[in-house]
């Protein structure tokens, strides 16, 4: 059963893509009207969100020994459990993307605790599946400004996310930006510090410590 109160905390629906391609198309052929469209865009579609990029782990290994096939089943599977862990944790799928899931929450507290029942309901799935079947994930989860439509999203918080996750984080671990582990006020998390080199640019990054 949903939780009303998480029910009623869940994130509005995301603007139109149509809407903003319109705009885009005014701001390219009307190039001297670029800093009201720039203004209109970021008024309309610019939202201040937590950001969270899972990515499967193990694709090329996978792929060579048990085929595309036995690959896109995994995924199917993999998208099948992150959606609804998403959607309980008020947070909103934006894109799945090949073996790839692209959401956004309303705090860091909310993508951290989707975060860790993904990786339980994963384990616990993992139990009735021979391993060559099993899913495993990494996750990067950034905050701050984004623009955001309904079927995709751009930020430089996402672009630390995303390598966090995709790049950076090994199976299992999940790792935050600096932004996003400032905002974390849950208690009970804890982080481990340490220093990244992001496409040349130094960064700090945060462990998140997992109960075992």
């Amino acid at each position: 059963m949903t939780n009303p109160k998480k029910a009623a905390a869940k994130q509005k629906p995301l603007p139109s893509c149509h809407d903003l391609y319109k705009l885009l198309d005014v701001r390219i052929e009307h190039p001297e009207q670029t800093k009201e469209i720039d203004t209109q865009i970021i008024k309309e579609f610019e939202q201040e969100r937590t950001i969270f990029v899972l990515d499967m782990s193990g694709f090329s290994r996978t792929v060579q020994r048990f085929g595309i096939i036995h690959y896109l089943a995994m995924v199917h599977r993999m998208r099948r459990i992150v959606l609804p862990v998403v959607e309980n944790h008020n947070g909103i799928v934006v894109k799945f993307e090949a073996d790839n899931c692209f959401a956004v929450f309303p705090t860091p507290d909310d993508a951290l605790a989707a975060s860790l029942d993904i990786h339980n309901d994963l384990r616990v799935a993992n139990l009735m599946t021979a391993d060559e079947s099993d899913v495993h994930v990494s996750i990067g989860i950034g905050h701050g400004p984004v623009l955001l439509f309904c079927e995709d999203m751009y930020g430089n918080e996402l672009n630390l996310a995303s390598k966090l996750g995709e790049d950076v984080a090994e199976r299992g671990e999940i790792l935050l930006t600096d932004s996003a582990r400032k905002l974390a006020s849950d208690e009970t998390f804890s982080f481990e510090t340490f220093p990244l080199a992001v496409s040349g640019v130094e960064m700090k990054a945060h462990r998140l410590k997992i109960k075992k």
